[in-house]
């Protein structure tokens, strides 16, 4: 069984992806392939676009892709997809015939893809993507297609709309270094860059705490599990202790959000500046104030740490996979 994941497939993905892919494929006719989630970035590529013309749209631009999964399946041999946080659509109803569709597949292997928007198990071995459990990227539930984890809403509201994907592999850098470097990766479009990350800041902002509406769909897909647990071949409970087992979204708190997005530090930056800027035009007393303020704010936020979410989604990977096998 070869298990791999986070291909995050796009129209602008880099075609040597795609081919690589291809080429596992055929270098491994015999063996049964999982994607543990994000095999496309839907939510990156077109996230208001109909499922259907999404996914059309990537495979048309991967023709190697599409010939590859198509002759595999065709074989009769399993392809299994799992939702992750960018391609969550992977599990609705009508994902399989879309695909199908595309992969122009016969009727063995229609029966060999399978799709599923949680998690698979296989001879004791248990694969998910993992966002259940890293706040940033937790969904309201994994069997609910809802409101966008703050991950998400980053990549609908400010990737999608500047293309700058190299922060999909940087995010958990500070704002002033991925600031910085914007102008270094995009030249002359970083101005527009950073006016869409404080965008996209500011809106999951007015969506968080008492604005999350994200509350209701854990009621929903709780509903759900029993259902779930049958295709998955898992007994109830095995699907209720893994949703106990999930990380509170991050933008189910305002000052959480805040944080995260290191507002303080833009608040004090602001501040700083601000007092700075009323020192050196004859009011002391009013820069003085502002300067010891934003002096405050930088200090205590610094105190907090330099960088305080490096190496989190490793951390809450590793004990949420621990807490799995045990």
């Amino acid at each position: 069984m070869i298990v791999l994941g986070d291909l995050h497939l796009t129209r602008f993905t880099k075609a040597e992806v795609g081919l690589a892919f291809a080429d596992l494929c055929e270098r491994h006719p015999d063996e049964p392939i999982v994607v543990a989630g994000d095999f496309f970035d839907l939510s990156t590529d077109a996230p208001r676009a109909e499922r259907a013309a999404a996914i059309e749209g990537v495979l048309a631009v991967h023709e190697p892709v599409r010939r590859a999964l198509g002759r595999r399946l065709d074989a009769g041999q399993p392809v299994v997809l799992i939702g992750g946080n960018h391609d969550a659509d992977l599990g609705q109803n009508d994902v399989g015939p879309i695909l199908a569709k595309v992969l122009r597949l016969g009727a063995e292997g229609r029966a060999a893809l399978r799709c599923t928007p949680w998690f698979w198990r296989h001879r004791g071995v248990h694969l998910e993507h993992g966002h259940l459990y890293d706040p940033d990227n937790a969904p309201g539930h994994p069997l609910i297609v809802g409101e966008p984890s703050l991950g998400v809403h980053f990549s609908a509201e400010f990737i999608h709309p500047t293309g700058a994907h190299r922060y999909l592999q940087n995010n958990d850098e500070t704002p002033l270094k991925l600031l910085v470097s914007s102008f270094q990766w995009y030249g002359r479009r970083a101005p527009y860059v950073i006016y869409r990350y404080f965008h996209a800041a500011f809106a999951a902002l007015a969506r968080s705490g008492p604005l999350y509406r994200a509350h209701h769909e854990s009621e929903r897909g709780s509903d759900l599990h029993a259902h779930y647990a049958i295709e998955a071949g898992v007994p109830a409970s095995v699907v209720d202790q893994l949703f106990a087992a999930r990380a509170p979204s991050t933008l189910e708190s305002l000052p959480a959000t805040f944080a995260r997005l290191y507002l303080d530090r833009v608040v004090a930056t602001l501040l700083l500046t601000g007092g700075l800027a009323c020192a050196t035009t004859g009011r002391p007393v009013t820069g003085g104030t502002l300067g010891t303020l934003g002096a405050l704010l930088m200090g205590t936020s610094w105190l907090a740490g330099h960088n305080r979410y490096r190496g989190n989604v490793v951390d809450h990977l590793t004990r949420s996979a621990r807490h799995i096998a045990a």
